[in-house]
């Protein structure tokens, strides 16, 4: 297996989302556990997941050139 940056790609964007959600998944625990509406919590955890998922990748291509 080649190790350039087309090869890696694939493996990247499973840890990124990998992490995003986790990320979201704790979110939305941490949201419903508060008491707050099933919908919100899921929504918070959405929001999270986006966010995280974003920055994973732009970071991820601003530190690979």
């Amino acid at each position: 297996m080649a190790n350039t940056d087309m090869s890696l790609r694939g493996l990247w964007a499973a840890i990124i989302m990998t992490v995003a959600l986790t990320i979201a998944t704790a979110t939305t625990g941490i949201f419903w556990s508060t008491g707050t509406q099933v919908s919100a919590a899921l929504g918070a955890g959405g929001a999270a997941f986006i966010g995280a998922a974003t920055l994973g990748i732009t970071v991820r291509r601003f530190v690979a050139g």
